[in-house]
């Protein structure tokens, strides 16, 4: 059985014998129906990788409590999680020294689901687990255990510390970082890269979060309960005006030395309702935009290339006919008139449009897309640009050790905005995520900290705004896909909000471009 596994999963990599490995699946196997199978979750597979960290999480929330410290998680950075201390200091050599002794020890976690009243009472002393439980529409809460120490995870675990190969510890400013093991190199602790920009914006969106007095989902449900969300709604959106009006500033003090502004980030981030939202601030003193989206440049779908699974790879950068890109550029620079062009997503046509631009004295360039960083983009053309990275970072996670990461907040945007207005089913947009991380893995935060200024795209409490609209469409993904789980991971999550209406949404709210109702034309 040994050797069979190591075929099928090449990639298991956790410091377990084998002969454990056999007697798990064995012992699974035998308590599952007839023709049913085992899958085993690696660090290469995404649940796998949330699984581990969120065991990790556990552990060292687990330490940090017996030694009356309070931790609190608050986002990924790279191959890192970013955490700090809300009451008292850690040594973190020491804990890391304990974690690693926990892990020698072969301690098992313990899963037990039980009713609600009786979860609640097992938690007592955890505020932030009971005050996000209480809302919960759940019979049944699955409570985690060691040595006496009980905590909720909105996910699993792994049910034994001895699964735990690699992990590090690190101070940095504020905080510390977990760091993960290397996704390429599961024996290996991941590699950090530092990213000031991104750093600084995270901190941004903490001090967001402390005007709002909202960092939990619970913290945003009790304004929801008491009936005060309206104003919550308000901030958050005059936060988002504030700030593209500061940017804008930055812009106008530059004008003499800048053609045209570029504005980046990953799939979902709300790049163009920003590009259009930042021209009407711009137009405010006399700067005429012309908006160029690269998502118009796509190439048609029989010359389209093809990611690894067969599918096209629309998120690369030889999706796009950057040859077609330049010469308008060009053409525009050069003082002629350019015809725009459209792409038709649901056709996979190019069309043209009626419009013709030309590029006048007051006139700037907005030109949004994924690629908008990548140097060879302009490569050889004499632009003068202003670099904008636009992404939405979460700045509300479930509780003090439960975070949501980015990256989901972007997917149920994009699931949305899929089913709505191109056609797509969310089995569909769950299918191609995997090509859409890999495409900014490799063509989009390569180039973030290029980034004159960073915008925070995120919304306090657009997930529960969301939820009103993604229920249906996850819950249509059929239970026969290879999908259903992560529809059912997503639904989960969601489940911890309750709803708000979208009625007081501002038309011209960012959340609007992916829920509809803007009066931006897209």
């Amino acid at each position: 059985m040994s050797q069979k596994i190591l075929e099928r999963y090449p990639s298991l990599k956790f410091p377990v014998t084998l002969a454990k490995v056999d007697n798990q699946y064995t012992s699974l196997q035998n308590s599952l129906p007839p023709k049913s199978s085992v899958e085993f979750l690696d660090l290469g597979d995404a649940e796998g990788r949330r699984t581990y960290e969120r065991t990790l999480v556990f552990l060292l929330d687990y330490i940090s409590k017996k030694r009356e410290v309070t931790i609190k998680i608050e986002h990924s950075y790279g191959n890192a999680i970013f955490g700090r201390c809300l009451k008292g200091n850690l040594n973190l050599r020491s804990v890391k020294k304990e974690m690693q002794d926990l892990v020698k020890k072969n301690k098992n976690i313990d899963r037990a689901m039980l009713p609600k009243l009786e979860a609640l009472h097992y938690l007592s002393g955890r505020e932030d687990d009971i005050n996000i439980l209480k809302n919960l529409a759940a019979s049944y809460i699955p409570v985690y255990k060691i040595d006496g120490f009980s905590a909720y995870f909105a996910g699993p675990l792994l049910p034994n510390t001895s699964f735990i190969s690699t992990f590090d510890l690190k101070p940095v400013k504020g905080g510390f970082l977990l760091i993960l093991p290397s996704k390429e190199d599961p024996l290996s602790v991941g590699y950090v890269e530092e990213r000031k920009k991104l750093f600084n914006a995270y901190r941004e969106a903490e001090k967001e979060a402390e005007i709002l007095k909202i960092w939990s989902v619970s913290q945003l449900n009790q304004y929801i309960i008491r009936g005060e969300i309206s104003e919550i709604l308000k901030i958050a959106e005059v936060i988002h005006s504030e700030k593209i009006t500061g940017i804008c500033k930055q812009i106008v003090q530059k004008r003499r030395k800048i053609q045209a502004v570029l504005v980046a980030g990953p799939s979902s981030s709300g790049k163009t309702t920003f590009s259009k939202r930042l021209g009407i601030h711009l137009r405010l003193h006399g700067i005429e935009p012309i908006y160029v989206s690269l998502d118009d440049y796509f190439l048609e779908r029989d010359k389209t290339p093809y990611y690894k699974d067969g599918t096209h790879f629309f998120d690369a950068f030889s999706a796009l006919d950057i040859n077609l890109f330049r010469k308008h550029i060009n053409d525009l620079l050069k003082g002629k008139k350019t015809e725009r062009i459209y792409f038709n997503f649901k056709t996979g046509k190019r069309e043209k449009s009626t419009g013709i631009i030309e590029l006048k004295k007051n006139n700037i360039l907005i030109i949004e897309g994924l690629h908008c960083f990548n140097p060879a983009l302009i490569k050889n053309i004499p632009l003068e640009t202003f670099h904008i990275y636009v992404s939405p970072l979460t700045q509300v996670n479930i509780n003090r050790v439960n975070r949501i990461p980015t990256r989901d907040l972007r997917l149920l945007r994009r699931v949305f905005r899929d089913t709505r207005y191109r056609g797509y089913n969310a089995e569909y947009t769950l299918k191609k995520w995997e090509s859409v991380k890999d495409g900014e893995e490799q063509f989009v935060f390569p180039y973030q900290e290029r980034a004159d200024v960073m915008f925070n795209s995120s919304l306090v409490y657009e997930l529960a705004v969301l939820k009103v609209f993604l229920e249906t469409p996850l819950r249509c993904v059929p239970t026969s896909s290879p999908y259903y789980c992560e529809a059912l991971r997503l639904l989960n999550f969601l489940d911890h909000f309750l709803n708000i209406p979208e009625k007081e949404i501002p038309q011209t709210s960012i959340l609007r471009e992916f829920i509809g109702g803007s009066t931006f034309l897209y």
